[in-house]
């Protein structure tokens, strides 16, 4: 008696110290309390999006919610990144080439600038900066990557396959993205050789006219950069997650600005919703745990947070803080939109986890009795 006593002490001291350990992983980086108020990564309120409820569902379905892949990279399963820039797109890009334990993972050398993330098979199985390079243009969006990715891949493989692509991306908060993209430009980087190629063609410069004269923008100041209604930078994420199909590309005849805006966010969250995955800059852990549970993958070193941004080292005037927030309205209600599913998904997971816990418990619980029958 009292050894069965014993055992059933035994088993709840495990349950415990499981539960603690698994609070204190989840709970890093203020993971449990994710949805207990609109705050930004800075700690300011996000009244902004207060307006924009209605794209924000109820309830999301099961099939968006539930996202959870067996990949079998040395088959057809291949992973797309998609990298919007000034998303922490780069670094997250370099831990899937450098950080993710896979039966083969990538080889990279300092001498060259892509890495070989080569099958078993010689297949690839990532498709992006690091691995494939540029294939699709620089800094490819939905639109060009859905018309180019399969070609691309026949191209460096040097064959026809079968594939199953699964499209991720990361997002930023907007004024803090838009922020980075300004400081960027202001130090003369450019991406003018970006092709926005939509519908068998490149964009035109009348459609879509350079923001300045010469070779770069360098020493631009803010002001400027706002006043020039051609610049990329505004709604960037919105662009590049929507079909441009739908609204005739970059030519702005036949819908109103209300209508294109409209389809494009629209298009936008569609597709989102049907990335196998996407993670927010502002929640580098949670980001990290998600991934690794939505495809069964593991990172060998954990992500790391860093929240300085811009918007605190730039002093910005209220008439320019509110022509940010003007210019890039449909950003901000799509990342508000990915945010309440990010935090969905993020509870489903915790959900997940706990079953797990209570699995590995109930095993433990009928191996400890079974010695007393």
């Amino acid at each position: 008696m009292f050894k069965r006593g014993w055992r059933a002490y035994l088993v709840v001291v495990i349950f415990v110290v499981l539960t603690i350990l698994y609070m204190g992983y989840i709970c890093q980086n203020n993971f449990c309390s994710f949805s207990s108020s609109r705050r930004n990564a800075e700690g300011q309120s996000d009244d902004r999006f207060s307006d924009i409820s209605k794209l924000v569902p109820d309830t999301f379905s099961p099939q968006i919610v539930d996202r959870e892949y067996q990949l079998d990279l040395d088959d057809e399963d291949v992973l797309v990144f998609l990298h919007i820039q000034k998303t922490g797109g780069t670094t997250f890009g370099r831990h899937l080439v450098k950080n993710l334990d896979v039966g083969k993972p990538c080889v990279c050398r300092k001498t060259m600038k892509k890495c070989e993330c080569l099958t078993r098979k010689k297949t690839l199985w990532l498709f992006s900066r690091y691995s494939t390079g540029w294939a699709c243009g620089l800094h490819a969006d939905w639109t060009e990557l859905k018309n180019c990715v399969d070609s691309a891949m026949d191209k460096q493989e040097e064959l026809h396959r079968e594939r199953r692509y699964h499209y991720i991306t990361i997002l930023r908060d907007p004024i803090g993205r838009y922020l980075s993209e300004f400081k960027h430009v202001q130090r003369g980087a450019t991406w003018k050789t970006a092709r926005l190629f939509c519908n068998g063609r490149q964009a035109t410069l009348e459609e879509v006219p350079f923001c300045y004269e010469g070779e770069t923008w360098e020493n631009v100041d803010l002001r400027s950069f706002l006043n020039c209604k051609y610049n990329l930078a505004n709604n960037r994420q919105t662009r590049m997650l929507a079909n441009l199909s739908k609204i005739n590309c970059y030519n702005k005849t036949g819908l109103s600005d209300e209508e294109r805006d409209q389809k494009m966010l629209e298009s936008a969250i569609e597709n989102l919703q049907n990335f196998s995955f996407f993670g927010l800059t502002e929640f580098q852990k949670e980001t990290q745990m998600l991934f690794e549970h939505t495809f069964n993958l593991k990172f060998i070193e954990d992500f790391e947070q860093h929240n300085a941004t811009h918007r605190k080292r730039l002093p910005i005037s209220e008439e320019n803080m509110f022509k940010i927030k003007e210019f890039n309205d449909l950003d901000m209600k799509l990342y508000q939109f990915a945010r309440e599913l990010f935090q969905r998904r993020v509870e489903k997971m915790k959900e997940d986890l706990r079953e797990e816990i209570q699995d590995s418990t109930n095993d433990q619980e009928i191996v400890a009795f079974s010695g007393d029958t």
